[in-house]
């Protein structure tokens, strides 16, 4: 399975790009049992990598959501999905190989839950101790991903813009802060795109996307699993900040390849 010429020009060109569908009926039910079993405590877990919530008075740089962070870390049902040879094999179309894991996530957005929103962010602000910055997103619906439920939402090539703010100066209280930076080409247009994803397809984005989500106003939950990839080439710029999401690369020397057990290669890409 690959992406066409013109699909991988359009996500140089627009910073994203909606995939093919890369899990089966069994797959999805089965990331979703598991959801469900962590979040309801019956799989020990690390407390301190799930239940971040809404709340508006979160440290700043974190983003608001109902999550959990590295899950493939700690559970054998998401770390088969490093094994998925179709999501590898488009990886490796967007990025340089060998295309390795930087993190993953889940994010929820239960029923009727208007405040179950990201705000508008560009991944790659919360990543710059490490490097290149071109690493990439493969986000998974679990669940059809819809307007009305949460889907994300793009700015077209926003990747390419020259922009010189950093976590510290994030404003979490303002969910449209990003879209107000002053810096943004004067020309640009801001104009947001929704991305929704069928339940088991994919849909690439570029780590300096801009891109949010907004909560959901149906009565069915809205799952989607994450995945975080660097190119082969990335390697560790400075120190990490956030124990949320890692604190794996200070095994890396700085200037060091981002690799090892914590960082896992996709499958071998299909020719």
């Amino acid at each position: 399975m690959h992406f066409t010429s013109q699909q991988i020009e359009q996500y140089h060109e627009l910073g994203y790009l909606t995939g093919p569908r890369v899990l089966t009926d069994e797959q999805i039910e089965e990331l979703r049992a598991r959801i469900t079993d962590i979040l309801e405590g019956r799989i020990d877990f690390p407390e301190h990598l799930m239940g971040q919530t809404v709340d508006r008075s979160a440290a700043k740089g974190q983003l608001p959501s109902v999550k959990i962070v590295n899950i493939f870390r700690h559970d054998e049902v998401f770390a088969k999905v490093v094994h998925n040879e179709a999501i590898s094999s488009l990886a490796h179309d967007l990025m340089e190989g060998p295309v390795r894991m930087w993190e993953d996530q889940m994010i929820y957005k239960p029923p009727f839950d208007n405040k179950a929103y990201l705000g508008w962010h560009r991944d790659y602000t919360y990543w710059d101790h490490v490097g290149p910055g071109e690493m990439g997103t493969c986000w998974i619906a679990l669940d059809d991903a819809t307007e009305d439920n949460g889907c994300m939402y793009m700015v077209p090539g926003s990747h390419r813009w020259q922009l010189k703010y950093n976590r510290d100066d994030v404003d979490s209280t303002d969910p449209h802060w990003l879209l107000k930076l002053p810096d943004i080409p004067k020309d640009a247009d801001t104009t947001p795109v929704p991305r929704p994803v069928k339940a088991g397809h994919c849909h690439f984005h570029h780590c300096k996307t801009f891109h949010a989500s907004y909560g959901n106003k149906t009565d069915k939950q809205r799952r989607g699993y994450v995945m975080h990839l660097m190119p082969g080439n990335t390697r560790r710029l400075g120190n990490h900040w956030n124990d949320r999401q890692s604190n794996a690369v200070d095994q890396v020397p700085i200037g060091g390849i981002v690799q090892g057990s914590d960082y896992p290669e996709l499958a071998a890409a299909a020719l």
